[in-house]
């Protein structure tokens, strides 16, 4: 099926037909949205005045294009390249995670935290190290909010960097990125150095994949989603252990973890010292951030 014609009510129309089937109405109405808005610059609020208006023929294709990776539950973030996070934009593609609502709490919780300590009126500026970066959007949100912060961010990709140092110049701030595998560090990093060691590492069992949805299963980065099932605690205790080090005197370690290790990571982060462990749900009720104390 084509689109009818070049009118924008066709289009709406088109988009409607081919995707009711894939997609609930809600978020079907949110992805043509998003498409308008990226591709012709109409907004939501103005997509029924300008209904009866034409787009150009190279315009059509982009909505015919887009509908046709949507059929193949290809996420619309990666059909645009571009990802919101935290109020700011992120050029997203195959080679990083699109950022997720869950890892906007965990940003929220550590800004929160941070201006409650009052680390903004020590003379010597806060060090924040993110490990296993992805597209940035941890790093750069934090800097964002805390301007006079020394940033680190580690990832073993090299093609998530490029997309997060791109992230870094988009949003009009400096990161220090670094390329490393926090399972066989390479660099020479100083001791208790940190105030703040932050992680979204892979988390999800390779045995969860049958519980996946396509959109992201097809789709996003395997490195940074998958453990092996015999170890899925991998990245958190060589992490824990880093951090041990490299954390200052009451430096915070954050992560944001598998739900269905809540507990089991908990424990493993108190017997390796940590105090105040906080094992906190999201707003979907899953325990999904943790952080404790050095």
């Amino acid at each position: 099926m084509k689109i009818a014609s070049n009118k924008i009510a066709d289009i709406v129309r088109y988009f409607k037909d081919e995707l009711k089937n894939s997609y609930e109405s809600g978020e079907l109405e949110t992805i043509m949205w998003w498409c308008f808005e990226d591709f012709v610059n109409i907004k939501r609020s103005e997509l029924t005045l300008e209904k009866n208006e034409t787009v150009s023929e190279s315009e059509l294709l982009k909505f015919s294009f887009a509908v046709k990776e949507l059929k193949q539950h290809k996420p619309i973030q990666y059909i645009l390249g571009k990802a919101d996070f935290y109020g700011m934009k992120f050029i997203v593609n195959k080679n990083v995670l699109i950022p997720r609502p869950e890892t906007e709490e965990l940003v929220e919780m550590i800004i929160n935290e941070f201006q409650i300590s009052d680390f903004r009126f020590q003379k010597q500026p806060i060090n924040i190290l993110d490990i296993g970066t992805g597209s940035g959007c941890i790093a750069i949100a934090l800097k964002k909010n805390f301007p006079s912060a020394n940033v680190t961010a580690i990832d073993i990709s090299e093609e998530a960097l490029k997309v997060a140092k791109q992230n870094a110049k988009l949003n009009n701030v400096e990161i220090n990125f670094i390329q490393d595998n926090i399972l066989n560090l390479s660099n020479n990093y100083q001791l208790t150095t940190n105030n703040y060691i932050v992680s979204n590492p892979p988390y999800i069992c390779i045995s969860e994949k049958e519980q996946m949805q396509k959109n992201v299963l097809d789709y996003e980065p395997h490195l940074a989603l998958f453990v092996e099932n015999n170890n899925p605690l991998l990245f958190y205790e060589a992490i824990t252990n880093f951090a041990l080090q490299h954390l200052k005197p009451n430096g915070r370690l954050y992560f944001e973890i598998n739900q269905a290790y809540g507990e089991e990571t908990k424990q493993m982060m108190e017997q390796k010292g940590f105090k105040n462990v906080l094992l906190k749900k999201d707003l979907n009720d899953k325990s999904r951030i943790l952080r404790g104390e050095i």
